[in-house]
């Protein structure tokens, strides 16, 4: 099957190199503001001064904590820099629900609270066009109701998925990851996608890979991209769940090609022809779509 090089959006392909910190651009911010911004935490202005906070648990709970005003600044010059910003773009999200429509997907989003809004809040403007870029980038088989039925932005998850999850058909994006950094939005939203797809794999493809997996983990030759945790961890959690393995490949696949075609030649007897042998296989089923 000829290969077809294709390319992600920018934001995802930013996932390839490691993430900088913007501490040099920002003086008031320090290692542990930028920890806790990166991972989903906010800084409100209130009538009883400044607080730090957000949704932990997945958005089942919040918790919240008195912040100085230098923060605030901080985190106000973060969130320019990193964040997701709310602004509308009618533009991406009526192009996002007519590609989706098209393929039998449901747009939902849930924008301050656990019900679902009449309507695609409009404020999402960056994500609708960040999504639908990503989506566009894909083979058209992994765009569809077959696939997941459903795209949802926003709400709360259950106590187990803290910051997104994939669950009966539908890709979940919840508060958390909504109000991070954009470089965790895209890492999250590409590895959930990769559940529906390590789901439809046909049994004896499914059962190689499985098999090949035991080798490279086994072996600790595993590749992790730095979004939400740093590389090391994204490396840890996929050693001892099969499903999060293929989930994360799935992302490192489409957002970094040549960093995993690179590490592969990199690697030497069975890890290297595991490796290639994953990869053949993924390539496969993306119909022969290949990625910068």
């Amino acid at each position: 099957m000829p290969a077809t090089l294709r390319s992600m959006p920018l934001e995802v392909r930013e996932l390839r190199r490691p993430w900088p910190s913007q501490r040099d651009r920002i003086p008031a911010l320090t290692d542990e503001l930028e920890r806790e911004f990166r991972f989903g935490q906010r800084i409100a202005k209130t009538d009883r001064g400044y607080f730090m906070g957000g949704p932990i648990k997945g958005g089942t709970s919040s918790m919240w904590y008195p912040a100085s005003r230098s923060d605030y600044k901080a985190y106000e010059k973060w969130r320019k820099l990193e964040g997701l910003v709310e602004g509308r773009d009618d533009e991406a999200l009526e192009r996002l629900q007519g590609f989706l429509e098209a393929r039998e997907v449901e747009l939902v989003t849930r924008h301050s609270s656990r019900k679902q809004d009449g309507a695609p809040y409009a404020g999402f403007g960056p994500l609708y066009a960040l999504c639908l870029a990503a989506l566009e980038a894909l083979p058209p088989a992994h765009v569809s109701g077959e696939r997941f039925k459903r795209l949802q932005l926003g709400g709360w998850g259950p106590d187990g998925a803290k910051a997104s999850a994939f669950d009966k058909g539908s890709v979940l994006m919840y508060e958390f990851a909504i109000r991070g950094a954009r470089r965790t939005f895209a890492g999250l939203f590409l590895h959930e996608l990769g559940h529906p797809h390590e789901q439809a794999l046909a049994r004896p493809a499914r059962e190689t890979l499985k098999g090949l997996y035991k080798v490279v983990s086994d072996a600790d030759a595993l590749v992790g991209l730095e979004y939400l945790l740093d590389a090391a961890t994204r490396r840890l959690h996929q050693k001892f769940v099969f499903e999060e393995f293929l989930a994360e490949t799935y992302l490192i696949y489409t957002a970094a090609g040549e960093v995993l075609r690179s590490f592969i030649a990199s690697q030497a007897g069975a890890v290297r022809s595991a490796w290639e042998r994953i990869y053949e296989l993924f390539r496969e089923t993306f119909d022969g779509y290949e990625y910068e």
